[in-house]
């Protein structure tokens, strides 16, 4: 029964949300991954059998050898075979819930604006949590290049140039890679590397008279055969994560005065966090100690004062050791065509349980929830078919 109450299962026939605005509000789930997805677009996609297997599977065909061998009058020659190699994976579901209580008006057959809020909130989580899951996984790409003359990310000192990207591209085209779209190559490239290639004057020549219409959302230049798409998702190596397995945490306030920064994910593990480095609007911090808590409550104790920085609601806290030199390491990423394998978004849906959704669970019918859940599959399949180049930032 504790675990009915917890997951808030639906066992009564409560009015709740008509099943017309449910399909409503699942359309423009829907809608906004169709249209606001950024990887998925550039690569194989294979959509999710409902019913059949959780298995789902990508072909590669290897390139035939040349026929240079001239052909005999009147005899067949030894034909080519086809050499297909299959790569599987399976899906992994994910969700996110909010709660809410009979303050709220949820027994409206019209959506009243807090169910509309809270539609884009989820649906804002869901398009982020997929988008972050997608760049961690293209950057983990074999295939890297280092800003300058770097040998490895330990030894970086370089922000991105117009030249490493030539590099990059030409290894791409030396192993007949095809362009992403057709046309162009694709590079997702962070506000904060975009800084930097600005100032680079084989940039901002090419540009001086070039067409700035758009093609893609987030395009901010087109240059050697590569479309540029501006990404805050882009993958950033910042050093160890926190404990709790969280690669950044989200500010709810700060007491200045107590040196204390309260964020809303749940610590339950504060042992890693003595002595620990954190960035908060690029600037770096030394965490003194954690205390646990939830929903807010959960706070991070720094070992200086906070005098005239910047800390408000819903910045983000990042591990503060970096990858090189104890400076954050940005990578963007270059795409070719089927560079990697990604999963269609028609699993995705928000899913409301309406107040009284409990049964005696909530006898009072004081507790509802709106959530969302999909399942999500992106892989790389050829790693020649990719380079990512890895480069400090001069804002960071």
């Amino acid at each position: 029964m504790a675990n009915e109450s917890v997951l808030n299962l639906n066992k009564t026939t409560s009015a709740g949300m008509s099943p017309l605005m449910e399909a409503i509000l699942n359309r423009y789930v829907l809608e906004a991954n169709k249209t606001n997805r950024k990887y998925t677009q550039f690569g194989q996609k294979v959509d999710i059998p409902q019913g059949k297997t959780k298995t789902i599977a990508f072909d590669k065909l290897s390139p035939l050898p040349k026929a240079t061998v001239p052909l005999t009058e009147g005899v067949t020659p030894t034909g080519s075979a086809v050499n297909i190699t299959r790569i599987k994976g399976e899906p992994d579901q994910f969700g996110n819930y909010v709660s809410y209580t009979d303050q709220l008006d949820f027994f409206a057959h019209d959506p009243s604006p807090e169910v509309l809020k809270y539609t884009e909130l989820l649906t804002e989580n869901q398009l982020e949590t997929y988008e972050h899951l997608d760049a961690m996984e293209l950057a983990s790409g074999l295939n890297v290049f280092y800003a300058g003359t770097a040998s490895s990310r330990s030894t970086l000192a370089d922000t991105l140039t117009v030249k490493d990207v030539r590099r990059a591209v030409t290894a791409l085209k030396r192993n007949k890679v095809q362009p992403a779209d057709g046309t162009d190559f694709i590079a997702f490239i962070h506000p904060d590397v975009v800084y930097n290639i600005w100032t680079d004057e084989e940039w901002r020549q090419p540009h001086t008279y070039a067409d700035t219409k758009e093609l893609y959302s987030g395009e901010i230049g087109r240059l050697f055969g590569v479309r540029f798409i501006e990404d805050p998702d882009a993958y950033v190596f910042r050093g160890t994560a926190f404990e709790d397995k969280y690669d950044e945490l989200t500010v709810v306030k700060s007491d200045k005065s107590a040196k204390k920064v309260y964020v809303a994910e749940t610590i339950t593990t504060t042992s890693g966090y003595a002595s620990k480095k954190i960035y908060i609007d690029n600037v770096q911090y030394t965490v003194s100690s954690a205390t646990a808590g939830s929903n807010g409550a959960a706070y991070l104790t720094l070992s200086t004062a906070i005098t005239n920085a910047l800390i408000e609601p819903d910045m983000k806290i990042y591990p503060g050791e970096g990858a090189a030199n104890g400076k954050p390491v940005y990578s963007t990423v270059i795409l070719g065509k089927n560079a990697f394998g990604t999963s269609g978004d028609k699993t995705v849906q928000l899913i409301n349980k309406p107040l009284g959704s409990a049964g005696t669970g909530d006898p009072l019918n004081q507790r509802g929830t709106i959530g969302w859940k999909g399942y999500r599959f992106c892989k790389i399949l050829e790693q020649t078919k990719m380079a990512r180049i890895e480069s400090l930032a001069s804002v960071s």
